[in-house]
């Protein structure tokens, strides 16, 4: 029986045309993929058609070949054979570039020619993820491993579809331009009541860390002022000033957002002030105004709250602004 097995196999490759390399050579004349006519029940040509659509707009020559297995040399290994043939048929060719070869469903050999592609590492893993009777599934594994694009198959364009990216892209970059935090327009961002350079609050986490000094500075303000009652009733104002340095500790031990630390500036401005009208008391001066009047109209009163704006060629910088001023601007006109 396994004499007769034997037989009929070494019948099978008598009867198998071999490919040479040299006619491998003479159909890449015509196509960059080469396939036997014996062998397009692997490859059929319109999945010949696709491959050849994929690497010919490619700078990096692809060359591919499918050849019976009948083409190896029947001295040595399978793997000395299938490298000698495309030794073979690099010479021919003479072109730099990847060169893949199917030979049947025994062997699928490649070999990369003056360039930097480990062909053999992609090789390997794709021939793990696809059976020898699955030529096409292995050669197209490659070439996505090489980056080459996939052949038009009528579908959505790709230059329209880059372009639409590009175009989207764009317009979000557009709108958080606008948008940005620590633009012209809309609520300042946390600044603390000492100097610090420009950089130092640039993101969340730094305002976070200059709230926390600053109602830690606060707190020492309150335990070194002088607001002994002395006849004079301070305990309201002194009780204020107390509270708002609780009220802002409490927010910023945890992880405000830009919302919030907007807040604790407020509560800590509040707290200083009450601090400030204890100390006016004890002194008997009048309080002090708790906050600046309209930066557009002083007519317009206290102001409420502070906003960037950019004055005509002029740079932009927080101005303390009325709550009429503030609806105004958050509508957009000025």
């Amino acid at each position: 029986m396994l004499a007769r097995m034997r037989f009929l196999a070494g019948l099978l490759l008598l009867t198998t045309p071999l490919t040479g390399p040299s006619t491998v050579v003479q159909g890449w004349d015509s196509s960059p993929v080469y396939v036997d006519p014996t062998q397009r029940a692997l490859v059929p040509d319109e999945e010949a058609q696709r491959l050849a659509e994929r690497v010919e707009a490619q700078d990096q020559s692809i060359r591919i070949a499918v050849v019976p297995a009948a083409s190896l040399a029947t001295t040595g290994t399978r793997e000395q054979a299938a490298r000698a043939y495309v030794d073979q048929v690099v010479d021919l060719q003479r072109e730099d570039g990847v060169y893949l070869v199917v030979f049947g469903g025994a062997i699928v050999w490649g070999s990369a020619v003056g360039v930097d592609t480990p062909i053999a590492e992609i090789l390997t893993d794709e021939l793990g993820k696809h059976s020898r009777s699955d030529p096409v599934g292995t050669l197209n594994g490659v070439l996505d491993q090489l980056d080459v694009p996939k052949a038009d198959d009528g579908g959505f364009p790709i230059w329209l579809l880059v372009l639409v990216v590009v175009a989207v892209a764009g317009g979000l970059g557009l709108w958080w331009w606008k948008r940005r935090p620590g633009k012209d327009e809309g609520p300042a961002l946390y600044r603390p009541s000492y100097d610090v350079l420009p950089d130092e609050a640039d993101t969340l986490e730094e305002r976070q860390a200059l709230a926390r000094e600053d109602v830690t500075r606060f707190g020492e303000e309150l335990d070194a002022a002088d607001v002994r009652l002395d006849g004079v009733d301070t305990s309201a104002d002194v009780q204020a000033a107390m509270d708002a340095y609780a009220d802002a500790g409490r927010v910023v031990d945890a992880e405000p957002t830009d919302e919030q630390l907007r807040s604790v500036r407020d509560t800590v401005e509040y707290g200083r002030w009450r601090l400030a009208c204890a100390q006016a008391l004890v002194a008997g001066t009048p309080k002090p105004a708790r906050r600046a009047l309209c930066f557009f109209d002083s007519s317009h009163g206290t102001s409420v709250t502070d906003w960037m704006y950019t004055p005509p060629g002029g740079k932009a910088r927080e101005v303390p602004v009325c709550a009429a001023c503030q609806a105004r601007l958050s509508g957009g006109t000025r």
